[in-house]
């Protein structure tokens, strides 16, 4: 069969560029939460991010942001995980090709048609999954990982079938550079190596021993024991060494008498000069760039990034949630990748998931299939294959042990497992087909199922479009500017996060926005490091400790009699209060970020004033401050709202002062209610939604203050409600808000907008008796006593121990809706009740109200409206 048939080809072509394409649609357009904007920022600074720095993805980075094309550093950084991703999935199909010309069924291979339909629909299948789609419109090191999988996993299998030819130990070698180099993307490419390895003991003839082979993967796996595990240096140098001398005490004497070349020698030489891009680290570290994690500028301190002593490691036996919580958990994410139009699965991360509707175990099934016809075709690729797939997925969750309450869903780190399960999604489909094909012995049934199942692949791209489309996703970048821009010239802002700390530096590093501006993440602040780089670097801070004291400092750990736990950032952050006060405290005004959590905040509270996304520093005592003209002026003129309440998506630019006498978001949202309103509709995700609930409360905060009597020019109702309205307009769910919202409309005489605000939010939570209260609240204020009787009823439902409730409803239907059945079946409520309160004289009278009702003879049977 000839290797480069048209259709091949044409198939091929699909797998690379039709993911390209929808990509590039969806792509981000700046940054997103979480290490994107980290990432872009050390990639075009050649900065370090955080252990372990991943200096070739930084690198590449590099090279990528200086591409002429795309609307900035920031997407065509993002578009390099497009273009890899789309390679990876190219690779599916390539490795489904190679491993499906050795079936020979019958005598023969699967046909071209078969295998290049089978090959598309595993790589189609992968390039819509939830985790790799996510990945590959972002800036992040995962889809880089997938396709040196890919390829290595693809070179591999190349290697088999030359490997007693001259070029066998050159592809290994090959191999071996290119793992080395990937451990700078991402050290789980390394988990690709016991595939090879295998398989390479499958293969008797080789142009190496398996004594050889023994060895190298006992480098490897020192090397990641040394990193994972946290080995003890010298056990690590002294096995490296017995490996190495076994190696050439074995290799010289058959290299002399074969003219064969020490094997083990040349791997540890080539996996060496891979592992030497971490060089960049330690020479870029001593450059002291403005983002420089662990400060790698020694060779301790870069040692210890190469180990990643930032993360404890702990042993698998110790687990940290049920064992099989955590493999629920996992089976949860797989069956949540293939998502199909109209799946109704349960949220990732509960006990009892779903894999959904019969159409999205399509690729479920076929991925089984896949396994057990390799197994029944070939082993030597069925055991390379497998057992990349079973330690990406099944060992992983084994070793990596997640807790039930992670800060983030952890799908990302099983991304390759994903990826190896569709290559056995495509032998699966291959399999199908063909054995169709030849069952019926007539090609347009197999020709049929084919098509369907490429259509099935398309399921998941039209099931994932609204969630995966971050084309019009401005909101990260738009969350530091709003964070930055208000703040006074050579302010200090003191950040919690990743959240509210990667978009800073993105924005600062990228953009150029506001680098007089010194950002101090407080969980860096814990380090000597890091205090020395915002002692050193520019924009500067005042600290006069030395470099000792420092790292005395770093290691202040201690309890309080009241159970607080004092840090070194508590330490650091006095000095600089101290040094900055001796300056002259209006020469370096200091800021916390909202995101901060109230413990952190609890020393500075009554010196915190409230100016939007950020709290002031002052040195007046007070309770709960609130800046309210720069609050105001902030959230409707200063700030940024691209897709959440505006769907403009150029940027104003500049700085507050910039902004005054512009027009007021306000002057341009209407109200919820308005046929006009029309905001953006594109996918929030869980991070997002979160985040952008500071927006809401700091809009809530402004109708408070507006709405208070003592508020600075009289209280300002009409401009509370609409406050308050924004706040529902960013989170519609909350439901304080929608209470406030309610009340303020009926302090403003708007019974009948309360009510529509109230039913809003009662459609969420039926069960909050507290939304029912205040809605037969309105409705009585609105004269609409159905409705007061019908609301009060959920109430007492609800909460049946809430006596203002019983008073009021047997008021309204004792007056108006006095029927038979309605006080009969009223009277059974208040008598229960007063089995359980029987001191309560105000229900004692509404008894006797009742029953001198039913003694009544013209009393109706039935009346309209049910308690």
């Amino acid at each position: 069969m000839p290797k480069r048939h048209p259709l091949l080809l044409a198939a091929g072509a699909l797998a690379f560029l039709l993911p390209l394409v929808v990509y590039g649609l969806t792509l981000s357009p700046t940054l997103n939460f979480w290490d994107c904007g980290e990432f872009i920022a050390c990639g075009w600074t050649l900065g370090i991010p955080h252990p372990p720095a991943t200096p070739m993805y930084v690198l590449v980075a590099r090279l990528a942001g200086l591409l002429p094309f795309g609307e900035g550093v920031a997407q065509r950084i993002n578009f390099m995980s497009a273009f890899f991703a789309a390679l990876a999935a190219l690779f599916v199909y390539l490795l489904s090709l190679r491993v499906t010309a050795a079936w020979r069924e019958g005598g023969e291979a699967p046909p071209v048609w078969v295998r290049a339909a089978g090959g598309l629909t595993g790589a189609l299948f992968i390039a819509f999954s939830e985790t790799f789609w996510f990945n590959a419109i972002e800036a992040e090191v995962y889809a880089l990982s997938a396709f040196l999988t890919g390829f290595v996993l693809w070179l591999t299998l190349d290697w088999a079938e030359h490997a007693d030819r001259p070029r066998g130990n050159a592809l290994v070698y090959l191999i071996l550079y290119l793992l080395s180099l990937a451990v700078g993307f991402h050290l789980g490419t390394l988990l690709v190596f016991p595939g090879f390895f295998v398989l390479a003991l499958m293969i008797p003839k080789k142009g190496f021993s398996n004594l050889d082979l023994w060895l190298v993967g006992a480098l490897l796996a020192l090397f990641l024991g040394s990193t994972v595990l946290h080995t003890p240096d010298p056990i690590t140098l002294v096995a490296v060494l017995a490996i190495l001398g076994l190696g050439i005490w074995f290799a010289l004497p058959q290299a002399r008498g074969r003219g064969r070349r020490p094997f083990v020698l040349y791997s540890l030489a080539l996996f060496v000069l891979g592992l030497s891009v971490h060089l960049f680290l330690y020479i870029r570290a001593g450059q002291g760039p403005m983002i420089n994690e662990a400060d790698p500028s020694s060779w301790s301190r870069l040692w210890a990034v190469l180990k990643r002593e930032q993360y404890p490691f702990q042993l698998p036996t110790e687990r940290k949630a049920p064992i099989g919580w955590q493999f629920t958990h996992f089976f949860g994410y797989l069956g949540a990748q293939f998502r199909m139009p109209g799946e109704w699965s349960l949220p990732m991360g509960g006990f009892n998931f779903h894999l959904g509707r019969a159409l999205t175990a399509i690729p479920l099934g076929l991925g089984l299939l896949g396994v057990a016809l390799q197994w029944l075709r070939e082993r030597r690729h069925w055991a390379a294959l497998f057992t990349v797939l079973f330690l990406n997925t099944i060992g992983l969750v084994f070793f990596l042990n997640f807790s039930s309450d992670e800060v983030r869903e952890r799908d990302y780190f099983y991304a390759n497992g994903f990826y190896y399960f569709a290559v056995f999604i495509a032998l699966g489909a291959v399999g199908l087909v063909d054995s169709l094909r030849r069952e019926r012995r007539r090609a347009i049934y197999a020709a049929v199922l084919a098509g369907a199942l490429l259509l099935a692949a398309l399921g998941p791209l039209v099931h994932g479009w609204h969630t995966h489309d971050r084309s019009e996703n401005l909101i990260a970048r738009d969350y530091a500017y709003n964070m930055l821009a208000p703040l006074e010239q050579n302010a200090v802002i003191f950040t919690n996060g990743d959240n509210d700390t990667f978009p800073l530096w993105y924005i600062q590093e990228v953009e150029g926005f506001r680098k007089d501006i010194r950002v101090i993440n407080l969980s860096l602040l814990n380090t000597d490091w890091y205090m020395r780089q915002l002692r050193d670097l520019k924009p500067s801070l005042p600290i006069t400790w030395r470099d000792a004291e420092m790292a005395d400092v770093a290691t202040h750990y201690y309890r309080l009699d009241d159970g607080r736990i004092i840090q070194p950032r508590d330490e650091v952050i006095n000095h600089l209060f101290i040094n900055a006060q001796r300056q002259g405290w209006e020469k370096l005004p200091f800021y916390f970020a909202v995101t901060i959590p109230r413990e952190t905040l609890q020393p500075f509270l009554p010196y915190l004033k409230m100016e939007g996304m950020v709290y002031r520093m002052t040195l007046t005592e007070g309770s709960e401050q609130v800046d309210l003209p720069k609050l105001r002026q902030n959230l409707e003129q200063v700030f940024e709202w691209r897709g959440i309440l505006s769907e403009e998506r150029t940027s104003r630019g500049g700085v507050w002062q910039e902004a005054l006498g512009g027009p007021s978001i306000v002057d341009k949202v209407p109200p919820p209610d308005d046929p006009r309103l029309s905001l953006p509709r594109f996918y929030k995700d869980a991070t997002i939604s979160h985040l952008i609930q500071n927006y809401a409360a700091a809009w809530s905060r402004l109708a408070i203050e507006l709405d208070r009597e003592d508020a600075p020019g009289g209280p300002d109702p009409a401009r509370a409600v609409r406050a308050m309205e924004m706040a529902s307009l960013i989170r519609e769910d909350l439901g304080p808000v929608a209470m406030y919202l309610g009340y303020l409309y009926m302090k403003n005489g708007e019974p009948a907008r309360a009510m529509r605000s109230y039913e809003k939010y009662i459609e969420r939570e039926p069960e909050n008796w507290q939304l029912w209260a205040r809605y037969a609240q309105a409705a009585e204020a609105a004269d609409d006593r159905q409705r007061v009787v019908q609301s009060l009823g959920e109430v007492v439902k609800l909460n049946p121990d809430y006596e203002p409730a019983y008073l009021s409803l047997i008021d309204y239907v004792v007056s108006y809706f006095p029927s038979r059945d309605n006080l009969r079946s009223l009277r059974d409520q208040v008598a229960a009740y007063l089995q359980r309160h029987p001191d309560s004289a105000a229900m004692r009278e509404r008894l006797r109200l009742i029953d001198e009702a039913l003694a009544q003879p013209s009393l109706p049977g039935a009346g309209s409206a049910q308690p």
